[in-house]
């Protein structure tokens, strides 16, 4: 497995954060999104991510995010999506950033690496945190999703909601990896 030796990646003199995307879906094949705890925003919801550590791998980053963002720690990773997706933040994002989030100052936006993660637990098992996310709802994978989201991350949405449905949908018609060992 690959160590990431920086949190950061250059492309064309931007500069992204390392990141990993999380599609978790559950047994009825229906997907996580998580909603900001920011009252100012119009498009609140988002699939879990965070940024990946130095020295972590994109693997050990995304169970650990998970965890962070929804005190989930039932799930196996289904499918991990190789191609780096990235996303520039907006300037007015940028120049208002909160001092605990000066790294939206240092940086042009993010890159991630998907996952897609099977749930074995059930909704007790999800404790958002209310720090950055303050509720979830399962809803079906689609299109209809990027309406919802901070229209700067919607391409990637658009992308990886078109790769990983077909593989959800594979998922779902076998048996559920988490009854296997």
């Amino acid at each position: 497995m690959e160590v990431d030796k920086s949190e950061y990646i250059e492309i064309d003199g931007c500069r992204y954060r390392k990141n990993v995307g999380i599609i978790l879906f559950n047994s009825d094949g229906k997907v996580l999104l998580a909603e900001r705890n920011q009252d100012k925003i119009i498009y609140k919801w988002q699939f879990p991510q965070g940024g990946v550590d130095t020295g972590e791998t994109t693997d050990t980053a995304v169970l650990r995010e998970l965890f962070e963002e929804t005190g989930i720690k039932k799930a196996k990773i289904v499918y991990k999506d190789n191609v780096w997706r990235a996303y520039r933040f907006p300037a007015e994002l940028k120049f208002s950033a909160k001092k605990a989030h000066d790294y939206y100052k240092n940086v042009n936006g993010q890159i991630q690496k998907w996952f897609l993660i099977e749930f074995c637990g059930n909704d007790a098992d999800i404790k958002i945190p209310n720090v950055e996310l303050s509720s979830f709802k399962w809803v079906e994978l689609s299109q209809n999703i990027t309406r919802r989201v901070v229209p700067f991350k919607r391409d990637v949405y658009r992308n990886i909601i078109k790769k990983m449905k077909p593989i959800l949908e594979d998922v779902m018609k076998s048996k559920s990896i988490c009854k296997k060992k």
